[in-house]
């Protein structure tokens, strides 16, 4: 999932904070991404933690 979200986030050029946006506020991000509409978001800083390791 969070490999989706980097591959998504660099094909649209988004910062951390905008990716998250987009996945609470987009279904088809969230349906890419393949959660649940209960399941939790990452937050920016989880992307940005998972992009610098």
């Amino acid at each position: 999932m969070m490999l989706k979200a980097l591959v998504s986030q660099t094909a649209n050029n988004l910062t951390d904070e905008r990716t998250e946006f987009l996945i609470n506020d987009r279904l088809s991000f969230v349906r890419f991404l393949s959660l649940g509409l209960s399941d939790r978001v990452p937050d920016a800083r989880t992307i940005w933690r998972f992009a610098k390791d």
